[in-house]
């Protein structure tokens, strides 16, 4: 039995692809045995080794022997793995050849995992393996190997699958318990359709009427909490086939309240004088929720007529105003700052707290944004962000000198506040040449396993594994080797864990490791598509360090792709608009994404009149949501603009574009390069010039798209 090939080999880079070719013909000539019928079977693997420390690596370019044996892991032919692994030695990849050649085992016998699993608990890569084989066993129906295979280390985090592969293991081996089968009702009552994982152990719930009439009034109510009345709906079908009355009248409720909270709540006011009782107490109380996301104002005047007699408690009356006074924030409705300041503590947290400050931010009420940020939490008034806007509303409010001090207090954290902070003093940034990385020891970090082995897979193109590795090894090693383990990254060039491991050591702000934290790969293309487009290269790579951190393949689970993070359709549309004439569309081609990529970035920088945080603001969340961010009777100032936009992504993504933007720049100039199209500012603050008003009357008739805004911003 084979394995699929291009699955065996889909992270190698091309130029692996084609050395292993060649090496999967020398592999029967290297490795193949002596006789024909000397052949182990194919589902048999060497048992694991004892490793000793191995020697310190000069070169990561994986030994043939490692090629061959993936080649081989492609066959399915376990002589050769053997032969591979042996040839390999102590070399760490002769693990990750045992490991890979387990991941698509040729047999069903969980054994020799089980075995790899026991001697290696806590190899990196151990977890994958194992959930990949219960998945495997779960699908062939060996359900007691599968509960063998899942009391062995490592523990698997719990999850969905899990839980639904559990219930129906131990139902096939009467094992279930009622303690099983009382979790299984519960997750089944959850508002949502579940996995088709989960159809055994539902589909025996429902043949042995465990799905109760209170049970399915219980999941029709989470869906519609949840915003999900077609999931509803079908349960009710569902429930009614299985002869349970009641249900269609019980949606019907639920479904009136939903698409009319107001009416039902007025409804119910003349309704219910006394207690209405439990469910329906339930259902007026989540229409209070509702109404609060749709129309902020209604839900506020009915909750002042709320009936005593209703039993509404104190508690679940705030959460009501916690939402209406959220949305009146989201949407600048005049009474947010009021009604979020009288939320009692309860319901007070750092949403709430932040967003009455934008709330004054945006107008520019400097009293009660000084109040508003002395009442927030110590840990977030302290923050850089609430420390700049502090300073602000003194020096708005002529207290210059304190202003000054909070600034000073700033202006060496090389961060967007700290730039600004620096602008406001009229100092230059106090930034030195560029210094040169750290000189340190690398010989004992490289001794270790785990480093050795995510830089063989690097070298190798196995980036997803490779990336694994890395992060293992940022956990293994001791802290006082992460300044050595960053240093072999930058030397080869794995920019993403660069900066991985420079967080981890909290080291952003040092200038001595921004060379490496903002490198300059594909700086040929760059510099050239930035100057074809009439943009700046430092913004051009502040947009790239952003958007994917220089790793070409990632791409999002909403399609985006690339180093630039294009779109699909974005891609084509300015590839016609721009008139690029790429005919072909491999977003993940560095040279591609940086085209088309510096082609958007340039028609977005002319489409708002030059004003860069829009134009970043429109790359991250679209020209129409940025249209209805801005201000609508007088213009912002641009500081202003930036940190009061809707959306928590986009407002911490044009901050960090624009910091890293003005750190781009820097290094240019400290590089002396003239050749370089770099942005022609001295500061952050020239770049964050005054947003200028739309017409009123326009933007009147363009309603926020009110159920997105509540889901994102709520979300974070």
């Amino acid at each position: 039995m084979k394995m699929n090939l291009d699955r065996s080999l889909r992270n190698f880079s091309v130029r692996w692809k084609r050395l292993l070719l060649q090496i999967m013909v020398l592999t029967t000539m290297v490795f193949a045995p002596a006789h024909a019928d000397a052949k182990a079977p194919v589902s048999t693997i060497s048992p694991a080794t004892n490793h000793a420390t191995p020697n310190v690596i000069t070169d990561w370019t994986p030994q043939p022997a490692f090629l061959a044996g993936m080649a081989a892991i492609a066959q399915g032919d376990s002589a050769a793995v053997n032969a591979a692994i042996a040839a390999l030695k102590d070399n760490p990849l002769a693990t990750y050849l045992r490991f890979r050649f387990l991941l698509d085992p040729p047999t069903s016998d969980p054994a020799p995992v089980i075995a790899f699993l026991q001697t290696h608990p806590d190899y990196v890569f151990s977890a994958q393996l194992k959930s990949h084989t219960l998945n495997s066993l779960i699908r062939q129906q060996q359900f007691a190997d599968y509960q063998r295979l899942l009391s062995v280390a490592p523990e698997l985090k719990s999850n969905r699958r899990l839980s639904c592969q559990g219930w129906q293991a131990a139902l096939e081996l009467g094992t279930l318990t009622a303690q099983q089968v009382k979790d299984a009702e519960q997750f089944w009552a959850q508002g949502r359709n579940q996995p088709s994982y989960c159809d055994p152990i539902f589909k025996w719930l429902q043949a042995h009427d465990k799905l109760t009439p209170n049970l399915y009034r219980q999941r029709i109510k989470a869906s519609m909490i949840a915003g999900n009345p077609s999931f509803a709906s079908y349960l009710v079908r569902a429930g009614t086939s299985r002869k349970i009355g009641g249900l269609d009248a019980y949606f019907k409720r639920w479904d009136e309240a939903y698409k009319s909270p107001q009416s039902t709540l007025q409804q119910a006011l003349q309704r219910y004088p006394s207690y209405p009782g439990h469910d329906e107490q339930a259902l007026l109380i989540q229409a209070f929720k509702w109404l609060g996301r749709s129309d902020p104002q209604a839900a506020h005047d009915l909750l002042a007529q709320l009936p005593n007699s209703w039993r509404i408690n104190p508690d679940e009356q705030a959460e009501i105003a916690r939402v209406f006074a959220l949305k009146a924030a989201y949407t600048r409705m005049p009474q947010a700052y009021d009604w979020l300041m009288a939320l009692p503590a309860s319901v007070q947290d750092k949403e709430t707290r932040t967003w009455t400050a934008r709330v004054a931010l945006r107008v520019q009420d400097w009293a009660r944004l000084k109040v508003a940020i002395k009442a927030m939490p110590v840990d977030l008034s302290q923050t850089p962000q609430w420390q700049y806007w502090l300073a602000r509303a003194d020096d708005e409010l002529g207290k210059n000198q304190e202003a000054k001090a909070r600034w000073q207090a700033l202006v060496h954290t090389p961060d967007y506040y700290g730039l600004l902070a620096a602008d406001r003093l009229g100092i230059a940034y106090p930034w030195p040449k560029i210094p040169p990385l750290p000189t340190m020891d690398t010989r004992a970090v490289e001794k270790n396993p785990i480093v050795q082995l995510a830089f063989y897979l690097h070298a190798a193109g196995l980036t997803d594994d490779a990336r694994r590795a890395f992060l293992s090894a940022l956990k293994e090693i001791p802290p006082e080797q992460i300044p050595a383990l960053t240093l072999l990254a930058e030397q080869s060039k794995w920019h993403d864990r660069v900066s991985i491991a420079i967080a981890r050591m909290k080291k952003q702000n040092d200038p001595h490791w921004f060379a490496a934290r903002f490198p300059t790969p594909w700086e040929s293309t760059v510099d050239a598509q930035a100057k074809a487009q009439g943009i700046a290269s430092n913004w051009l790579y502040g947009v790239i360090r952003r958007e994917s951190l220089f790793m070409s393949d990632v791409g999002s689970g909403a399609g985006a792709q690339g180093l630039m993070q294009l779109m699909p359709n974005t891609a084509r549309w300015i590839n016609h608009k721009a008139d690029l004439g790429l005919t072909t569309m491999n977003l993940h081609d560095p040279t591609t994404s940086i085209t088309l990529g510096a082609a958007y970035l340039s028609y977005l920088k002319d489409k708002f009149n030059g004003q860069l945080p829009l134009a970043i603001a429109a790359y991250n969340a679209g020209p129409g949501r940025v249209r209805q961010w801005l201000p609508e009777d007088r213009n912002l100032p641009g500081d202003v603009w930036v940190d009061t936009i809707l959306f928590d992504e986009t407002r911490n993504y044009v901050r960090a574009v624009l910091s890293s933007t003005m750190i781009y720049a820097w290094r240019e100039s400290s590089e002396r390069e003239s050749n370089k199209s770099s942005q022609n500012t001295d500061n952050l603050l020239s770049l964050l010039t005054p947003v200028q008003a739309s017409n009123p009357t326009t933007l009147s008739s363009v309603k926020p798209a009110a159920t997105v805004v509540a889901e994102r911003v709520a979300g974070n």
